[in-house]
């Protein structure tokens, strides 16, 4: 069986109960395993480090690429819907889930239009939202004034396209179908 060497990075965060800062912290294994995925799949098992609300990427330790699904056949575009936002917003799906909820990805374009739609929302008793795109870092910022935080959006490489995870594994996003709006 082959051997692969895999890096797991959790990237520096907020402790999301105490709020304190999270420093970044990675861990190389090596794993036997079928595939490059399926040895993914086994050093999230055996990893030691703890995530902690942290952002938790993984890869080639040789090849520096992360490691993603190998089925590009499963990887199709989509339309997304969310409570609080107007129209629905073009992006590209997996087919996963996160509780029951799509999980999107999308062009620059189309992210900074959800980023303008989130901050254009009314006032809540917390304060504004507010987005912006930082163009040096390639970031997408949304500031969700009941937390006191930003949240960052860097691309992710999806087969070869640069997309946003906006929202991604945190917001209730559906998949609908029908025209843009």
């Amino acid at each position: 069986m082959p051997t692969y060497s895999v890096r797991i990075v959790a990237e520096a965060g907020t402790d999301p109960v105490g709020g304190t800062p999270l420093g970044y912290d990675q861990e190389i294994l090596t794993i036997e395993a079928d595939s490059l995925w399926a040895a993914r799949s086994r050093a999230i098992h055996r990893m030691t480090l703890s995530p902690m609300g942290r952002v938790l990427r993984i890869y080639d330790a040789e090849a520096g690429d992360e490691i993603v699904h190998p089925s590009p056949s499963s990887f199709r575009q989509g339309r997304f819907r969310i409570d609080g936002l107007p129209g629905t917003y073009d992006g590209f799906t997996r087919d996963e889930t996160w509780n029951g909820f799509a999980v999107p990805y999308f062009s620059l374009e189309e992210a900074r239009r959800v980023a303008h739609y989130y901050a254009a929302q009314l006032a809540g008793p917390d304060g504004q939202a507010q987005s912006d795109y930082d163009t040096d870092r390639n970031i997408i910022r949304l500031y969700d004034p009941s937390s006191g935080q930003w949240d960052d959006y860097s691309p992710v490489n999806v087969e070869g396209r640069m997309l946003y995870p906006i929202g991604t594994r945190d917001w209730t996003w559906e998949e609908v179908s029908g025209a843009a709006g």
